[in-house]
């Protein structure tokens, strides 16, 4: 019985043993690294092909970091292969180079498999193969070669493109300008011309504001603006100058030529600065204020003109 016993664990030993062997020997069959050369001068690439059976697959090859003596130039992504007998395959290009003179070996790469039932992952290695890597050889003839002629190269000289393109920039940059200010000129509003005096113009603008409704709010607006104009106009013709486009502050620096009372001055400010806070602020005065600007202007009006006349 103890013999028997014996033999049966031999047999299943051995049985296991060979049938691991076989296993071992299909998958290195199945298992298939092709080049497409194995000579290369230093630089040129070759094509590595590996190829492994879908079944019982478990784990495709991961490539290193890094390989003594190559470069990995290119990795292909693993692709399927379909077989008529319905048996499928994974395989996978890589293109490597190597830039080191001499015969080097590319390692075997892992790819696991599955093994018997209850047993670990089986690991089975690609083919290693070596590769010779050598320069260009030299030529040997030792011929004496012709020396070429000489090329006769001709040179432009751009001296005169460079002065000429010089003088189109200068051109237009010149044209531009005059242009710029010429438009300038063009949109700055004109001084009116009228036929009455100054006084007597700004007199019968200052009547004709009595025409407007000071309890609109639009009519306001336009009162104030027609108000701030009449000033303006009225200082400007006086003075030789075009202060339409001048600020309240430009005018009260203007009226220095003047030389009225501070008193005189601060009520002129007082009364463009409600035009500036109706025009810009949307304020709407009451018509008692609108009145009173109207009359400390027309004021400062009279003053200005006593003063010119009667220095």
């Amino acid at each position: 019985m103890v013999k028997e016993k014996i033999s049966r664990i031999w047999i299943t030993v051995g049985l296991t043993a060979c049938f691991s062997l076989i296993m071992q020997f299909t998958f290195c069959q199945t298992l298939q690294t092709i080049t497409d050369r194995k000579d290369i001068l230093i630089g040129e690439q070759i094509k590595l092909t590996l190829k492994a059976p879908m079944d019982g697959l478990t784990k495709w090859i991961v490539l290193p970091d890094s390989i003594p003596h190559f470069e990995i130039v290119e990795a292909a992504k693993p692709d399927t292969v379909n077989f008529k007998d319905k048996s499928k395959a994974i395989q996978q290009t890589i293109t490597i180079t190597s830039f080191d003179s001499g015969s080097w070996t590319f390692p075997a790469l892992p790819v696991e498999f599955a093994g018997l039932p209850g047993d670990a992952p089986r690991i089975v290695n690609t083919d290693p193969f070596y590769v010779n890597v050598s320069y260009a050889p030299a030529d040997s003839t030792n011929q004496l070669r012709d020396i070429k002629p000489i090329i006769i190269v001709s040179v432009f000289d751009f001296f005169w493109l460079y002065i000429a393109g010089g003088v189109l920039l200068l051109l237009l940059i010149t044209f531009l300008l005059y242009r710029y200010f010429n438009k300038k000129k063009k949109d700055a509003p004109a001084i009116p011309v009228s036929k009455l005096s100054p006084f007597d113009e700004a007199m019968a603008a200052l009547k004709n504001l009595g025409q407007f409704n000071l309890q609109d709010a639009a009519e306001i607006k336009l009162y104030h603006i027609k108000l701030a104009a009449i000033f303006k106009n009225y200082l400007g013709r006086k003075q030789g100058k075009n202060l339409f486009n001048k600020t309240t502050g430009d005018l009260l620096i203007s009226m220095k030529e003047v030389n009225l009372p501070p008193d005189n001055i601060s009520e002129l400010a007082t009364a463009l600065r409600c035009t500036d806070a109706v025009k810009f602020a949307k304020y709407l005065p009451l018509s008692d204020q609108s009145e009173d600007s109207k009359q400390k202007i027309a004021e400062i009006i009279k003053l200005t003109e006593h003063k010119t006349h009667n220095p």
